[in-house]
């Protein structure tokens, strides 16, 4: 993926950036400004007025504040005439934990943590964290699409010292630098081929594989997989189960993948690939949930039945299918167990420095809805 970057040149902008909360607007704003400079987004002349307010979402007040904010601390000069601010190279130093105060523990994620799911796996540690004094912080900062992001990352752990590391959907080149780093590290999902950090993953492939079966004992034999333009272990593993499910027919059964760029428009896209091919795939795989929300409104859209034209299973699970119905096909994990072994493996790396438990992928169980049924046939 490109390098991008706020710069006062031309009309590139960085897209997917942290934006400011609506509580204390210009303290807000001032946080996410440093942000863009300490992860490198924005860096060197600062841009105009008007683009930084309109990217922000904020009023020319409330930036105007937060930049002298900024000015005031060291992070960006004071406007001169005929020039803008720029970003100090040198920026200040945060402030470090209170000698003495145990340090906390950082949950690394490209995102925002906001899923329900999630913070309900991870309440389990806070508590235990919070007996021994220490704090779960939530780090999102704009590095992961960068494809060289050491510097960075050395910066953020000298800025941000950790008892224990948490990588939540980080690339290869993240989990390879703490690995290489040596940090107490932690991995909350899937690690890459030759990364050897502890973990505990949902059990993707499995389920993908038993999916695989599902779909053929009804007489599907080719399939659809939407995965992603840039598939993570996660998304690779179930590609992998729906293939391994397919090769235990006579013939074998066949797969084709279709990209999602993450955005509705390429989900859509994909979907009307799948439907002009002759012949088609008769069954979809999806790999994520927001995929099953986009393809379910596009097939309203064009009249599509489910399961008469085409079915459909989703591998994760999300809050919002207890709402759908007929029920969808998919596979939850039990959230408390998953809790369990996620706390046991963190406060074990925080009180020793390694973990001793092995690493675990987590059975998954298949909830049965509708939306599987036989193979249409082809038209004549």
């Amino acid at each position: 993926m490109h390098d991008r970057k706020l710069s006062s040149q031309g009309s590139s902008i960085f897209v997917g950036e942290r934006l400011p909360q609506r509580t204390s607007l210009v303290a807000e704003t001032a946080a996410v400004l440093k942000e863009w400079i300490k992860t490198g987004i924005l860096r060197g002349i600062v841009p105009g007025e008007l683009r930084l307010k309109s990217r922000l979402d904020v009023g020319r007040d409330t930036l105007r504040l937060a930049l002298k904010t900024l000015e005031h601390e060291g992070w960006v000069t004071a406007p001169a005439r005929g020039c803008q601010r720029r970003v100090v190279s040198q920026r200040p130093s945060l402030p470090r934990p209170p000698s003495g105060r145990p340090l906390p523990v950082t949950f690394l994620s490209p995102q925002a943590v906001v899923d329900r799911i999630i913070l309900l796996e991870l309440e389990d540690l806070q508590r235990h964290l919070a007996k021994q004094g220490r704090e779960l912080r939530f780090l999102s900062p704009r590095i992961f699409h960068l494809s060289h992001p050491h510097g960075h990352l050395e910066r953020l752990a000298g800025e941000n010292p950790s008892a224990a590391w948490i990588l939540h959907f980080t690339g290869r080149a993240v989990q390879e630098w703490f690995e290489h780093q040596g940090l107490p590290t932690f991995i909350y999902g899937t690690p890459y081929p030759g990364v050897t950090l502890p973990y505990v993953v949902n059990d993707w492939e499995s389920a993908a594989f038993h999916a695989g079966l599902q779909l053929a004992r009804q007489g599907h034999r080719f399939v659809g997989i939407l995965s992603f333009e840039e598939p993570g272990p996660g998304a690779l593993a179930v590609e992998r189960g729906v293939r391994r499910a397919l090769a235990t027919l006579a013939p074998p059964g066949q797969t084709l993948v279709f990209k999602d760029q993450q955005t509705p428009e390429s989900v859509a896209r994909s979907l009307e690939m799948v439907f002009k091919i002759n012949p088609r795939p008769t069954a979809l795989v999806f790999s994520s949930s927001s995929q099953l929300l986009t393809s379910l409104s596009w097939m309203v859209s064009r009249g599509i039945g489910v399961p008469a034209d085409v079915s459909l299973v989703c591998i994760p699970s999300d809050s919002w299918f207890q709402d759908l119905y007929p029920p969808i096909c998919h596979y939850e994990n039990n959230p408390v167990m998953f809790a369990r072994h996620i706390r046991h493996r963190v406060i074990e790396l925080v009180e020793t420095g390694h973990v001793v438990r092995r690493s675990l992928r987590v059975r998954l169980e298949y909830r049965a809805g509708q939306s599987i049924g036989p193979a249409p046939r082809p038209a004549e």
